[in-house]
Protein backbone atom coordinates (compact mmCIF):
# COMPACT_ATOMS: atom_id res chain seq x y z
CA UNK A 1 0.00 0.00 0.00
CA UNK A 2 1.43 3.84 -1.28
CA UNK A 3 1.47 6.46 1.38
CA UNK A 4 -1.12 7.85 -0.97
CA UNK A 5 -3.22 5.31 -0.41
CA UNK A 6 -2.59 5.24 3.74
CA UNK A 7 -3.48 9.14 3.17
CA UNK A 8 -6.77 8.75 1.36
CA UNK A 9 -7.96 5.87 3.98
CA UNK A 10 -7.00 7.80 7.04
CA UNK A 11 -9.25 10.84 4.87
CA UNK A 12 -11.83 8.58 4.74
CA UNK A 13 -12.22 7.89 8.59
CA UNK A 14 -12.06 11.45 9.47
CA UNK A 15 -15.03 12.48 6.59
CA UNK A 16 -16.58 9.44 8.36
CA UNK A 17 -16.14 10.96 11.30
CA UNK A 18 -17.54 14.28 10.50
CA UNK A 19 -20.60 13.14 9.35
CA UNK A 20 -20.95 11.01 11.92
CA UNK A 21 -21.00 13.72 14.60
CA UNK A 22 -22.91 16.03 12.38
CA UNK A 23 -25.75 13.71 12.48
CA UNK A 24 -24.84 13.27 16.56
CA UNK A 25 -25.56 16.78 17.01
CA UNK A 26 -28.81 16.74 15.11
CA UNK A 27 -30.00 13.00 17.19
CA UNK A 28 -28.75 15.05 20.46
CA UNK A 29 -31.04 17.95 19.49
CA UNK A 30 -34.07 15.63 18.92
CA UNK A 31 -32.95 13.77 22.23
CA UNK A 32 -33.48 17.71 23.60
CA UNK A 33 -37.05 17.95 21.96
CA UNK A 34 -38.13 14.49 23.26
CA UNK A 35 -37.13 15.92 26.64
CA UNK A 36 -38.96 18.76 26.77
CA UNK A 37 -42.22 17.39 25.11
CA UNK A 38 -41.80 14.83 27.95
CA UNK A 39 -40.64 17.79 30.52
CA UNK A 40 -43.91 19.57 29.27
CA UNK A 41 -46.62 16.64 29.54
CA UNK A 42 -45.77 16.25 33.35
CA UNK A 43 -46.99 19.98 34.00
CA UNK A 44 -43.78 22.02 32.44
CA UNK A 45 -42.11 24.26 34.80
CA UNK A 46 -38.98 25.54 35.58
CA UNK A 47 -36.11 22.65 35.02
CA UNK A 48 -35.25 20.84 38.45
CA UNK A 49 -31.59 19.75 39.42
CA UNK A 50 -31.95 17.13 37.36
CA UNK A 51 -32.99 18.77 34.41
CA UNK A 52 -30.27 21.06 34.47
CA UNK A 53 -27.75 17.77 35.14
CA UNK A 54 -29.67 16.50 31.81
CA UNK A 55 -29.39 19.16 29.87
CA UNK A 56 -25.93 20.13 30.97
CA UNK A 57 -24.54 16.61 29.32
CA UNK A 58 -26.66 17.62 26.27
CA UNK A 59 -24.64 20.51 26.32
CA UNK A 60 -21.24 18.71 26.43
CA UNK A 61 -22.72 16.10 24.19
CA UNK A 62 -22.77 18.66 21.40
CA UNK A 63 -19.63 20.75 22.63
CA UNK A 64 -17.74 17.06 22.07
CA UNK A 65 -18.92 16.64 18.64
CA UNK A 66 -18.46 19.80 16.83
CA UNK A 67 -14.76 19.57 18.37
CA UNK A 68 -14.36 16.10 16.92
CA UNK A 69 -15.76 18.14 13.48
CA UNK A 70 -13.05 20.37 13.95
CA UNK A 71 -10.04 18.44 14.92
CA UNK A 72 -10.81 16.16 12.17
CA UNK A 73 -11.24 18.67 9.49
CA UNK A 74 -7.98 20.25 10.08
CA UNK A 75 -6.29 16.95 9.56
CA UNK A 76 -7.39 16.18 6.57
CA UNK A 77 -5.13 16.26 3.52
CA UNK A 78 -4.31 14.80 0.41
CA UNK A 79 -1.06 14.07 0.74
CA UNK A 80 2.89 14.28 2.40
CA UNK A 81 2.80 17.82 1.54
CA UNK A 82 0.99 20.77 2.72
CA UNK A 83 -2.44 21.58 1.94
CA UNK A 84 -3.06 23.63 -1.73
CA UNK A 85 -5.43 26.19 -2.05
CA UNK A 86 -8.09 24.21 -3.57
CA UNK A 87 -7.76 21.20 -1.36
CA UNK A 88 -7.84 23.99 2.20
CA UNK A 89 -10.89 25.47 0.07
CA UNK A 90 -12.15 22.00 -0.68
CA UNK A 91 -11.50 21.22 3.37
CA UNK A 92 -12.90 24.30 4.95
CA UNK A 93 -16.20 23.70 2.65
CA UNK A 94 -16.90 20.37 3.75
CA UNK A 95 -16.24 21.80 7.27
CA UNK A 96 -18.87 24.33 6.72
CA UNK A 97 -21.65 22.23 5.17
CA UNK A 98 -21.09 20.20 8.30
CA UNK A 99 -21.24 22.88 11.22
CA UNK A 100 -23.80 24.49 8.63
CA UNK A 101 -25.94 21.33 8.82
CA UNK A 102 -25.65 20.67 12.23
CA UNK A 103 -26.40 24.11 13.13
CA UNK A 104 -29.99 24.06 11.02
CA UNK A 105 -30.81 20.71 12.41
CA UNK A 106 -30.07 21.53 16.15
CA UNK A 107 -31.87 25.00 15.32
CA UNK A 108 -35.14 23.13 14.53
CA UNK A 109 -34.81 20.35 17.68
CA UNK A 110 -34.53 22.86 19.71
CA UNK A 111 -37.40 24.88 18.07
CA UNK A 112 -39.25 21.74 18.49
CA UNK A 113 -38.63 22.15 22.76
CA UNK A 114 -40.64 25.40 22.51
CA UNK A 115 -43.81 23.54 20.82
CA UNK A 116 -43.43 20.33 22.45
CA UNK A 117 -46.88 18.74 23.32
CA UNK A 118 -47.85 15.59 25.52
CA UNK A 119 -48.72 13.78 22.70
CA UNK A 120 -45.86 13.89 19.96
CA UNK A 121 -42.86 11.91 20.06
CA UNK A 122 -39.14 13.55 19.44
CA UNK A 123 -39.17 12.47 15.67
CA UNK A 124 -42.39 13.81 14.77
CA UNK A 125 -41.38 16.90 16.34
CA UNK A 126 -38.47 17.12 14.85
CA UNK A 127 -40.00 16.65 11.04
CA UNK A 128 -43.59 18.85 11.54
CA UNK A 129 -43.49 20.68 14.60
CA UNK A 130 -44.13 24.38 12.95
CA UNK A 131 -41.46 27.18 13.34
CA UNK A 132 -41.02 30.99 13.30
CA UNK A 133 -42.22 32.60 9.70
CA UNK A 134 -38.59 34.58 9.85
CA UNK A 135 -36.73 31.15 11.23
CA UNK A 136 -38.55 29.46 8.33
CA UNK A 137 -37.61 32.23 5.51
CA UNK A 138 -33.94 32.26 6.95
CA UNK A 139 -33.90 28.71 6.68
CA UNK A 140 -35.31 28.84 2.94
CA UNK A 141 -32.72 31.38 1.73
CA UNK A 142 -29.85 29.10 3.35
CA UNK A 143 -30.96 25.78 1.80
CA UNK A 144 -32.50 27.49 -1.45
CA UNK A 145 -30.09 29.88 -2.76
CA UNK A 146 -26.78 30.22 -0.46
CA UNK A 147 -26.21 26.53 -0.66
CA UNK A 148 -26.44 26.40 -4.31
CA UNK A 149 -23.58 29.10 -4.56
CA UNK A 150 -21.74 26.82 -2.16
CA UNK A 151 -22.02 24.11 -4.41
CA UNK A 152 -20.83 25.94 -7.61
CA UNK A 153 -17.66 27.34 -6.07
CA UNK A 154 -17.24 23.56 -4.48
CA UNK A 155 -17.65 21.70 -7.81
CA UNK A 156 -15.88 24.58 -9.81
CA UNK A 157 -13.18 25.33 -7.61
CA UNK A 158 -12.50 22.92 -4.75
CA UNK A 159 -12.46 19.53 -6.10
CA UNK A 160 -10.36 17.55 -8.56
CA UNK A 161 -11.95 15.03 -11.37
CA UNK A 162 -11.93 11.98 -9.16
CA UNK A 163 -13.92 13.19 -6.56
CA UNK A 164 -16.25 14.71 -9.03
CA UNK A 165 -16.93 11.62 -10.67
CA UNK A 166 -17.87 9.90 -7.32
CA UNK A 167 -20.26 12.95 -6.49
CA UNK A 168 -21.78 11.81 -9.69
CA UNK A 169 -21.74 8.22 -8.94
CA UNK A 170 -23.39 9.04 -5.81
CA UNK A 171 -26.38 11.20 -7.48
CA UNK A 172 -26.91 8.45 -9.96
CA UNK A 173 -27.38 5.87 -7.45
CA UNK A 174 -29.22 8.13 -5.27
CA UNK A 175 -31.22 9.07 -8.13
CA UNK A 176 -32.37 5.58 -8.91
CA UNK A 177 -33.23 4.66 -5.54
CA UNK A 178 -35.50 7.73 -5.54
CA UNK A 179 -37.45 6.61 -9.18
CA UNK A 180 -37.71 3.04 -7.18
CA UNK A 181 -38.29 3.42 -4.08
CA UNK A 182 -40.75 6.88 -4.14
CA UNK A 183 -43.51 5.15 -6.15
CA UNK A 184 -42.81 1.57 -4.41
CA UNK A 185 -43.57 3.05 -1.06
CA UNK A 186 -46.58 5.10 -2.28
CA UNK A 187 -47.85 2.25 -4.23
CA UNK A 188 -47.99 0.20 -0.91
CA UNK A 189 -49.59 3.02 1.33
CA UNK A 190 -52.17 3.50 -1.58
CA UNK A 191 -52.83 -0.82 -0.54
CA UNK A 192 -53.01 -0.22 2.92
CA UNK A 193 -49.56 -1.61 3.71
CA UNK A 194 -47.71 0.86 4.88
CA UNK A 195 -47.69 4.34 6.58
CA UNK A 196 -48.11 7.52 4.30
CA UNK A 197 -45.04 7.76 2.12
CA UNK A 198 -43.09 11.04 4.02
CA UNK A 199 -40.99 13.93 2.12
CA UNK A 200 -38.48 15.09 4.58
CA UNK A 201 -38.08 10.58 5.48
CA UNK A 202 -37.59 10.27 1.50
CA UNK A 203 -35.42 13.52 1.33
CA UNK A 204 -33.23 12.11 3.84
CA UNK A 205 -33.01 8.49 2.77
CA UNK A 206 -31.67 9.83 -1.09
CA UNK A 207 -29.05 12.14 0.91
CA UNK A 208 -27.89 9.35 2.55
CA UNK A 209 -27.49 6.96 -0.09
CA UNK A 210 -26.32 9.71 -1.77
CA UNK A 211 -23.58 10.42 0.80
CA UNK A 212 -22.87 7.16 1.04
CA UNK A 213 -22.05 5.91 -2.36
CA UNK A 214 -19.62 9.58 -2.61
CA UNK A 215 -18.02 8.24 -0.21
CA UNK A 216 -17.32 4.48 -1.57
CA UNK A 217 -15.87 5.87 -4.67
CA UNK A 218 -13.88 8.25 -3.20
CA UNK A 219 -12.01 6.13 -0.99
CA UNK A 220 -12.44 2.66 -1.63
Amino acid sequence: MTDSDDIAQSNGRRIMWIIISTLGIVMVGGAIAGYMAEHNAQGGGPLGTAGIVTFSVFAALIAGLGYVIWTNSRKLKANSEPLTKREKLNRNILLGCGIGGGIVGLTISLNSTLTASSDADAIDLFLNSSIPPLAALLLAFFWGVIMPVISWVWHKRAIDEQEASAYRDGAFYAGYAYLMGAPSWWFLWRGGLVPEPNGVAIFILFAIIWAAVWYWKKYH
